[in-house]
């Protein structure tokens, strides 16, 4: 079962939805709704189909759309938004860019990140990944989570990238997106060339879905749909 809407987004199928800045960011807030069994909540992200693009920019589309979606008598009761998104190296402007799209889409937006907020009886919640405090993207979570499995494996990457110049040709958001997708060559024997999205319909997916490096991102998923 998956909870991932078509990439052009006709209704709205649950009471709760999760936004996210691309495919491979809903298909890891899949794998953690369907191992927590959280029934009520779908994910969707913009696309070139449904917004010209993907990532931040392509927010503000992508919610419009969800308007016109959310006022067709086919679709459910929305009664929340997430936005999960990349703090990349400037959380405070990722999160503007965030709270200024729903604002231009007229959806709520929360005051801070990291809070589900009821605006008006409307659930309203921004959670930028890796985590509070933290800069990054989602491949620095999911390695994270590998690392914590095999321990081994970070010094491994450490070499691999100092031999191939990765480490110093690279920022650090380019250089974890990277050392992602090695990790995903190497071990998804099926599909040597999948990405951080298609990794987990490969058995031999190294990241553990399980971690508890997902701990606080799946608790507060439960809080916003529960």
């Amino acid at each position: 079962m998956s909870f991932i809407e078509p990439r052009k987004l006709e209704v709205l199928s649950r009471p709760f939805f999760i936004v996210t800045e691309g495919m491979a960011d809903a298909y890891f807030v899949d794998e953690l709704l369907k191992h927590k069994a959280i029934t009520k909540c779908s994910v969707g992200c913009p696309s070139k189909d449904s917004a010209g693009g993907m990532g931040k920019p392509a927010f503000g589309k992508y919610l419009l759309g969800m308007q016109t979606a959310r006022a067709r008598k086919t679709s459910v009761n929305l009664q929340g938004l997430l936005v999960i998104a990349d703090a990349d190296e400037n959380p405070a402007k990722s999160f503007k860019d965030v709270t200024d799209a729903l604002d231009n889409a007229q959806f709520p937006k929360p005051t801070d990140p990291f809070q589900v907020q009821d605006i008006n009886g409307f659930r309203s919640a921004v959670y930028l990944i890796p985590a509070q405090g933290e800069t990054g993207t989602l491949e620095h979570l999911l390695l994270r989570a590998t690392f914590l499995k095999s321990q081994g494996l970070e010094q491994c990457l450490a070499q691999f990238s100092e031999c191939t110049g990765g480490l110093k040709s690279t920022d650090a958001n380019s250089n974890a997106k990277m050392r992602m997708s090695v990790l995903a060559g190497a071990f998804c024997k099926g599909n040597p060339w999948c990405s951080a999205g298609l990794m987990w319909k490969d058995e031999g997916n190294p990241v553990p879905i399980d971690s508890k490096a997902f701990d606080a991102l799946s608790a507060f998923i439960v809080q916003f749909s529960d």
